[in-house]
């Protein structure tokens, strides 16, 4: 990137414009010892360009490194540090103009909090400061805390002081729900690490690549390690980039979803009290939240005696690189489709309907996906019409043929609702036992 990088290189710069004092104390006093000052120095210049908009004009590198006072491979240096401490993430694009340009995205520091409760991070600061120094700093940062002896606490609880309509507030669920999926994390991959196991194979990836293989990520839910180690292989002796086709080879051949593994790190979470799901919806709510897509559908079809097919994984590989919905959702997409009406495989066309039914209604999550298949029974078919008006009525004898995209695939019967419950209730077991598989 150095040999590429030139002080007339355009960037732009993404994120807070402004950092809360804890911020600030971690960036000085946790982060600063394990990244040095020029890493500093750039991070807080790079802060500065962006306005109150979250984002900064078009600038050139010449300004910045004017700004830190270093040269060209100093910065390039600093930057790598900003990066691999997971504080900047760096996309590239060429334009047919002005030729290549960089994204700069900062990332907020841990507080402090956080940061000793990485043990990582911890580590790295007493490694670099001593143990000495390090004890101080904890001390420093320590959650401040008092001897309640016989002290009774008088504190006023939330309905004690605030009127609270539950009605009310259940009617705007749907709605909070979306906002809650808009501010969640929406992956545990860490992308910087990731990054920084690339450049032990130099490679440098594009906005383009990087996207397609956050969709391998998700449908497969790699690790950082092994995900740099498939794409490491994917690209040896490639001129034209990474070679997504022996990329999923490679995955399809060597990374069999382990079910039972991936499930030992999945435990089920607790359900709130007065849950209007049964504890097999509540089980598989969960696993859906946890378990990448091809992994899910290879419980259900195992349960079932069968196994997933290429075509199968394929499909669900372009639903997700659509981005139209979370993996948690499709998760219960492939459960309706399997489970509730006892598909044997699953059809294109009618995993792409209910999909796009989905994703207009702004289902977000899995909850609000089976309460919708719930009070929909999710009949994606087009139902007759009691009355039509004057001028369609020639021809009215004739049959209107429903469109192929939205048929039902005529496999198999659907299931009654015990054998129904008694697939979900089997599938719940299996998808929360431990074991090796």
């Amino acid at each position: 990137m150095a040999e590429e990088l030139k002080p007339s290189t355009f960037y732009t710069v993404y994120g807070e414009p402004q950092l809360d004092q804890s911020k600030q104390d971690a960036l000085l006093y946790l982060y600063q010892p394990i990244i040095g000052n020029a890493a500093l120095s750039l991070y807080l210049t790079l802060m500065s360009d962006i306005t109150l908009e979250g984002k900064s004009p078009s600038l050139m590198h010449t300004d910045l490194l004017a700004a830190v006072d270093t040269g060209l491979m100093n910065l390039v240096k600093a930057r790598e540090q900003l990066e691999g401490i997971g504080l900047l993430e760096v996309y590239e694009k060429t334009d047919s103009e002005i030729g290549l340009s960089l994204i700069y995205q900062l990332r907020l520091p841990l507080g402090p909090k956080k940061f000793f409760q990485d043990p990582l991070m911890a580590y790295l600061l007493m490694d670099k400061v001593g143990k000495r120094r390090y004890e101080r700093l904890v001390e420093r940062f320590k959650p401040n805390s008092f001897e309640k002896g016989t002290a009774k606490s008088i504190t006023k609880r939330f309905r004690d002081v605030y009127r609270f309509d539950e009605t009310a507030f259940a009617s705007h669920s749907e709605a909070l729900e979306q906002t809650q999926e808009e501010f969640a994390d929406k992956s545990d991959f860490d992308w910087s690490l990731f990054t920084q196991q690339l450049k032990r194979f130099s490679l440098i990836l594009t906005l383009e690549e990087r996207e397609k293989l956050q969709t391998f990520q998700t449908l497969y839910g790699l690790n950082e390690l092994d995900l740099a180690e498939y794409v490491a292989k994917a690209s040896a002796g490639e001129k034209a980039g990474l070679n997504f086709n022996y990329l999923r080879q490679l995955i399809n051949k060597e990374k069999r979803p382990n079910v039972a593994a991936a499930l030992k790190e999945t435990p089920a979470e607790s359900s709130t009290n007065g849950s209007s799901f049964s504890p097999q919806e509540l089980e598989i709510i969960t696993q859906s939240k946890k378990i990448a897509p091809v992994t899910f559908l290879r419980a259900i079809k195992r349960e079932k005696g069968g196994f997933e097919t290429n075509t199968e994984v394929r499909l669900l590989e372009e639903l997700i690189g659509r981005n139209l919905l979370p993996k948690s959702v499709i998760n219960i997409i492939i459960n309706y489709i399997l489970v509730i009406q006892n598909q044997a495989v699953i059809n294109a066309n009618y995993l792409n309907a209910i999909a796009n039914d989905w994703a207009q209604k702004k289902i977000a999550t899995p909850e609000a996906a089976i309460t919708h298949v719930r009070e929909n029974s999710q009949k994606l078919v087009r139902k007759p019409q009691a009355s039509r008006p004057a001028y369609q009525k020639r021809g009215a004898g004739r049959k209107e043929a429903l469109p192929e995209h939205i048929k039902q695939p005529p496999q198999e019967k659907k299931l009654t609702p015990e054998k129904e419950a008694e697939l979900n209730r089997k599938l719940a077991e299996y998808l929360s036992k431990e074991g090796d598989d």
